[in-house]
């Protein structure tokens, strides 16, 4: 008998995405303002473009921990992961290895049915 679902777990293979995404977005944060390469996209400055990278990177880890916790929300938190990981494209350096990854992981979070947790049913004893 498995007992009462009580929460959802995130799924790990969407996790990891994330993660790596939100790695190469917090790279990335800390070499554009040191070395000023071409932007794809000439919206901010580079000061500027690594700092909102490395916010990006930030907020991929945060959503990626409460996702693991907080499965049953996955399609708030994979809706925020992909306007994130794209905005990143658009407003930050464009890192287009980050970008794709983040987008997947994104849609995988959506798609992906997270992993039930179960609370043990406990039978009262009848011994006295």
């Amino acid at each position: 008998m498995q007992g009462l679902i009580t929460q959802w777990t995130g799924r790990g293979e969407a996790i990891v995405l994330a993660w790596v995404a939100g790695g190469l977005f917090l790279g990335e944060g800390f070499y554009l303002p040191t070395n000023p390469v071409a932007l794809p996209f000439d919206s901010v400055s580079h000061p500027a473009a690594g700092a909102i990278s490395a916010v990006a990177g930030l907020a991929l880890f945060f959503l990626s921990a409460f996702y693991r916790s907080f499965g049953q929300y996955r399609s708030y938190m994979g809706t925020l992961v992909i306007l994130i990981a794209t905005g990143d494209l658009w407003f930050g350096g464009g890192f287009w290895v980050g970008t794709i990854l983040g987008t997947i992981a994104g849609v995988l979070i959506i798609v992906l049915p997270p992993y039930p947790r179960f609370q043990r049913l406990t039978v009262p004893s009848t011994e006295p």
